[in-house]
């Protein structure tokens, strides 16, 4: 094969189940779920992939029926390298629930900080757990604008290294995880309620769905999992944060002194331990004592107080949480403090539906342009030039 040819592969379709290859489409409540691979010798297409509620785990926690196949036609057609073989893939979630125009674009902001700071040397995998209003958002009509995977046409995006997308539909799993809740917090506060999820804070029940992704991702494949909220901005390369992680990578979760669950590092094959933790620990005086809502954070601040040695912080640099950083401390500027920061979150507010970079005219971004404000970069940017960085970053004569 020329060299002209191996750098421009026409886009090749791979189905889901067996080794088909071209165009697959599998039936979900009769919605149909598309899936597709692309991939070039020595540059990556973005892959994305929608896995139905069929191909969700039932029963075993290590078998996603199909998956698996999947990922190994992927690597073999498209030449893997031995470097991308051998080190370890970087992991992301989102969960996603609704899908009001404000919270779907501040997942697209989150998205596209994520792949702009994709690792250089390593495989990006992002696996979004959504219901099916968010999905529809994503995939399909939606009310207030065409579907966001249309709008950031992810056939056309090119890549150092690869990068998939996996969207999975949580929908089958609410009623679990609505257990699975009720059982720890109504054993912890003797409520007489018909769920616990009634009392909790108005965040949605897309913000417990990281806390059954061992159920969704095989542990053989997925050892660490980063979640971030949608009002996450990923301000620079994911790879230090993972040097980060593995320097302890028994720890049960990885997160700030903040404490804040919006951006925490979840190691997979021991996931069941933190509800395990979280139930035989006093959760309600856990939660008087930090003044914290009944809500998913609680779990994650029950374990760290309980378990302390269990945790591993993070520094302060993958802790930017405005609700605790959004002024100078000591009079000092708030980039000498924190010189090194590779993340800003928003903590977008429960009480407006507004996506928080228009809230108020742009809140702290515009009170703190010279800071919070350069996440604007990413609210701002058209995916078009957002598509032509990522592919600048491609070595000449690279091997993928």
């Amino acid at each position: 094969m020329s060299t002209k040819h191996k750098h421009k592969r026409k886009l090749r379709l791979i189905g889901l189940l067996g080794n088909s290859r071209g165009f697959a489409c599998m039936k979900s409540g009769g919605r149909p779920l598309v899936s597709f691979l692309a991939g070039s010798f020595f540059a990556w297409n973005l892959a994305w992939i929608i896995m139905s509620p069929s191909l969700l785990l039932s029963g075993d926690h290590n078998n996603l029926n199909g998956t698996n196949k999947l990922f190994a036609h992927h690597n073999h057609g498209y030449h893997q390298t031995r470097r991308h073989n051998l080190v370890p893939s970087i992991h992301v979630a989102f969960g996603l629930s609704g899908n009001h125009s404000g919270f779907i674009s501040e997942f697209e902001v989150a998205l596209k900080s994520v792949l702009l700071n994709a690792p250089l040397e390593r495989t990006l995998s992002i696996h979004i757990l959504a219901d099916q209003d968010a999905i529809l958002a994503l995939t399909g009509n939606h009310t207030y604008r065409p579907p966001l995977f249309e709008i950031i046409d992810l056939r056309k995006w090119t890549s150092r290294s690869p990068i998939e997308i996996h969207v999975y539909d949580m929908s089958p799993h609410v009623t679990y995880l609505t257990k699975l809740v009720d059982d720890t917090y109504i054993h912890a506060y003797n409520f007489e309620v018909d769920s616990m999820l009634a009392l909790a804070t108005p965040h949605t029940i897309g913000t417990y769905f990281r806390l059954i992704a061992n159920r969704i991702l095989p542990a053989t494949r997925v050892k660490h999992l980063l979640y971030i909220d949608v009002d996450v901005v990923i301000m620079s390369n994911l790879e230090e944060l993972w040097k980060e992680v593995e320097s302890m990578p028994e720890a049960l979760f990885h997160w700030g002194k903040g404490m804040c669950a919006g951006f925490v590092v979840m190691n997979v094959p021991r996931m069941n331990a933190i509800w395990t933790m979280a139930q035989k620990s006093p959760i309600k005086t856990v939660a008087e004592q930090l003044n914290q809502s009944l809500d998913d954070q609680l779990i994650f601040r029950t374990v760290n107080v309980t378990y302390p040695k269990e945790v591993h912080m993070l520094s302060d640099g993958w802790d930017m949480s405005v609700a605790e950083k959004w002024q100078p401390r000591m009079n000092l500027m708030l980039e000498w403090k924190y010189p090194n920061v590779g993340m800003l979150h928003f903590n977008g507010g429960a009480s407006s539906k507004e996506a928080y970079f228009n809230h108020k005219g742009g809140g702290f971004m515009k009170d703190y342009p010279e800071t919070w404000g350069n996440a604007r970069y990413y609210v701002t940017l058209p995916w078009a030039w957002a598509r032509f960085q990522a592919r600048s970053l491609i070595q000449p004569d690279s091997s993928g």
